[in-house]
């Protein structure tokens, strides 16, 4: 970590590539309201500095290995550790953005953005306010309205289940057959049959394998979602990199 006198942010940038968090770093730095920069390749270590206080975090969603920048999106919030998220990415995927922004984060930056559009993004970010992409925000809003709407239907679905017909339906779903799921829930299969029978009058479907897509698309809606703002969220301009003006993407 390096610091500096007088100034404001402090940032954590997590991302496995060496190269360009250390290019994320320095530019950031050495910007006027930056304090100091920590710069890590491991999702832990960017949780544990999370945890111990920071302004923002800078978090490729990318991440190498097994644990992804969702991942760590989830042990914030599951941690309560509140700080402001700005995630980078190298697509435009916007199931992968709406989940990110459902977990918290505040904006998105593609990493071929031209620095100064990614510092002010952070700054924005910093302040609570949403940072996307003018041509994402319309699209970004209409899927995260849809995923909100998938909950609620999927709320108001299963709550007209008992806790035990919740279970056989999600057992169901993930394809184990009625003698399984007695077993896993330890009752009798002639228990599991009532329940599967009392499931298909609730959902209006005639077969168990009805029954069992419909618990796909049911356990498969958004358990956690987010409404941006009714005013104009910060809108990040992001033009690419030109021959000779060159983003942060490593090579």
């Amino acid at each position: 970590m390096v610091s500096q006198p007088r100034t404001r942010l402090q940032v954590i940038v997590c991302d496995d590539h060496r190269t360009l968090r250390e290019a994320l770093a320095a530019y950031l730095f050495a910007q006027p309201d930056i304090a100091a920069v920590h710069a890590v390749g491991d999702a832990d270590e960017a949780i544990r500095l999370a945890r111990g206080g920071g302004d923002v975090l800078l978090l490729d969603l990318s991440l190498g290995g097994d644990v992804t920048g969702l991942d760590v999106l989830e042990a914030l919030h599951n941690l309560h550790i509140r700080v402001p998220v700005l995630v980078m990415t190298a697509t435009d995927d916007l199931d992968l953005l709406a989940k990110a922004l459902a977990l918290g984060a505040l904006g998105f930056c593609h990493k071929s953005v031209h620095p100064d559009v990614l510092y002010r993004a952070v700054l924005s970010v910093a302040e609570g306010r949403a940072a996307l992409p003018n041509s994402l925000v319309v699209p970004l809003v209409r899927r995260l309205r849809a995923d909100q709407r998938s909950a609620e239907e999927a709320g108001a679905t299963l709550s007209m289940l008992t806790a035990r017909e919740v279970e056989v339906l999600r057992l169901l779903g993930k394809g184990v057959n009625r003698t399984d799921i007695a077993r896993r829930l330890n009752v009798s299969s002639n228990t599991v049959r009532t329940h599967l029978r009392h499931v298909m009058q609730k959902l209006g479907v005639n077969t168990q394998l009805a029954a069992a897509a419909r618990a796909r698309v049911l356990f498969d809606a958004p358990d956690r979602t987010i409404a941006l703002p009714d005013v104009h969220p910060v809108q990040v301009d992001v033009p690419l990199a030109t021959d000779g003006e060159r983003g942060l993407t490593a090579t």
